[in-house]
C-alpha cells in the first residue's frame, strides 16, 4: 500500500493524532521494510507505531486478549486492523517462505453460468497440471461471499497465486493482496489497470450483434426474433454503477443494436428473461414463446429464437422437439453441449482465457523470484468467433 492509499486522516482521527505525524510513521516504516528487501505487508510494528500502543497490547488484542486494553482502543484497533488490511494469521508471517505449487480460482462457478465457468476451470487445469501445480477452488456466488473471501483471504496460506474470474475485486483488496506478495490474475473483471500481474479482457459482444444482423436477419431474413437472456439484475455485482451487470446489458443491447441496423422495431414482448442459463429455465421460456406465437396472426410469428447461453439454447431445442416444433434456435459460448446438439452459437473460447490466466501467473512467479517484485501489468484479450450449425437453420 502506498502512502496515498494509507487513509492517514481516518486513522489520525480515530486515535487522535497528527495527521502529519501519521502519515511520517508508515513512511518511516515503509522505508526501513524495503532497505531490508522485506514484505511491505501490514506488521505488528506498523499498528502499534500507528496506534501509539505497545506491540504487547496489539498482540494481546490478536488474540483476542483483552489485558489492559480498554474498551475504546480494543475498537480502535479493530478498525485500524481493517483500515491497513493486516491478516492475523501464519501465512502473514511466513508468506512466500516456500512455495506450494499451488493456484487459488475464484469464480462464482455454481451461479447462473456454471457451464460456462466450467470451460474456464477446464483450461487452468490443463495448464497446470503440465506444470504439476495443485489447484484450490473458491465458489463464490453472492456479494457477501466475495467481500467475506476477500476480507479473510483463507488462501494466503496454501496457494502462490490467485485466478479470479468473473468477480469484481476492488483496487483496495488488490492492494492488500500486492501487499502479501501474492500476484493476482483477472478474467472478466473491468477495472482500468488493475493492480494485478495480468486481467484477461472480458468479450465487447459484438459478435452475438454480428451473428443476429448479418446470419440470422440478413442470411436467412429471419425478423420476428425472440430474444432468452437474463434478467440484469446480477447477485455479483461488479462494482461502480457503469460497471454494474455490464455482460447482461451488452447482450441486451447486441440484440437491440441489431434488430435498429435492419429497422425492426424493437418489441418488449418478444424478450424472455430467465433467472438462469439452466435447462429449466431453458424449458420455461420455450413454453413462453409457444405459447405467445399461437396467439399471434401468421406476419407476426416468431422465426427464430436467440439464448445468449448454449445451455438455454439447448433446452430450447429440446422443448421445441418435444412439442414437434421446428424454429431456428442460437445458442452463446460454444460448450461441448452445443457441439453435440449442432448449435450455432458464438465461441467466447472459454478454455483458452483459463489456459492464458494460468501461463501469466505461472511467468509471474518466476519473475517474482528471479526479480524479487511483480512484473508489468499485462492485459490481454481472447478472440471471439461465430459457429454456424444446423441449428440456426443452415444445412452443415
Amino acid at each position: 500500500m502506498s502512502v496515498a492509499k494509507l487513509p492517514v486522516t481516518e486513522i489520525a482521527r480515530i486515535f487522535e493524532r497528527d495527521p502529519k505525524e501519521v502519515k511520517q510513521i508508515y513512511r518511516n516504516w515503509l522505508t526501513r521494510r524495503r532497505e531490508n528487501n522485506q514484505s511491505v505487508a501490514p506488521d505488528i510494528k506498523l499498528l502499534a507505531a500507528l496506534s501509539g500502543l505497545s506491540t504487547a497490547s496489539i498482540s494481546n488484542f490478536l488474540r483476542d486478549k483483552r489485558g489492559k486494553l480498554s474498551g475504546k482502543n480494543i475498537e480502535r484497533l479493530g478498525k485500524l486492523v481493517e483500515i491497513t488490511g493486516y491478516v492475523p494469521s501464519r501465512a502473514a508471517q511466513g508468506l512466500r517462505k516456500q512455495q506450494h505449487n499451488a493456484v487459488g480460482i475464484a469464480m462464482p462457478l455454481t451461479s447462473i453460468s456454471p457451464g460456462f465457468y466450467l470451460e474456464i476451470l477446464s483450461g487452468v487445469h490443463r495448464e497446470a497440471d503440465i506444470l504439476g501445480f495443485h489447484r484450490f477452488i473458491f465458489d463464490i456466488t453472492t456479494v457477501e461471499s466475495r467481500d467475506a473471501f476477500f476480507g479473510q483471504m483463507p488462501f494466503l496460506d496454501i496457494v502462490d497465486g490467485l485466478i479470479a474470474v468473473g468477480l469484481y475485486i476492488s483496487p483496495e483488496q488488490l492492494h492488500i493482496l500486492n501487499q502479501h506478495q501474492l500476484p493476482v490474475v483477472t478474467i472478466h473483471n473491468r477495472i482500468k489497470n488493475p493492480p494485478v500481474v495480468a486481467n484477461i479482457l472480458p468479450p465487447n459482444e459484438h459478435l452475438l450483434q454480428d451473428l443476429i444482423d448479418q446470419h440470422l436477419i440478413k442470411y436467412h431474413n429471419y425478423r420476428r426474433l425472440a430474444f432468452v437472456t437474463l434478467d440484469t439484475s446480477n447477485p455479483l455485482k461488479m462494482g461502480a454503477t457503469d460497471f454494474d451487470d455490464w455482460s447482461r446489458v451488452a447482450r441486451n443491447d447486441a440484440y437491440a443494436r441489431a434488430l435498429a441496423l435492419n429497422d425492426i422495431p424493437y418489441d418488449e414482448h418478444l424478450i424472455f428473461k430467465v433467472a438462469e442459463h439452466s435447462f429449466e429455465e431453458g424449458y420455461k421460456s420455450c413454453d413462453q414463446i409457444c405459447a405467445l406465437n399461437e396467439t399471434l396472426p401468421p406476419k407476426e410469428k416468431i422465426q427464430a429464437i436467440v439464448c445468449t447461453s448454449d445451455t438455454l439454447a439447448a433446452a430450447v431445442v429440446t422443448a421445441a422437439s418435444r412439442k414437434d416444433i421446428h424454429i431456428p434456435v442460437t445458442g452463446f459460448d460454444n460448450l461441448p453441449l452445443a457441439k453435440m446438439m449442432n448449435i450455432t452459437t458464438v465461441d467466447q473460447r472459454a478454455g483458452n482465457a483459463g489456459r492464458l490466466a494460468f501461463r501469466h501467473l505461472y511467468n509471474a512467479l518466476i519473475y517474482q523470484k528471479r526479480e524479487g517484485k511483480f512484473p508489468a501489468l499485462v492485459e490481454e484479450g481472447v478472440d471471439m468467433r461465430m459457429v454456424i450449425r444446423r441449428s440456426c437453420g443452415c444445412e452443415q
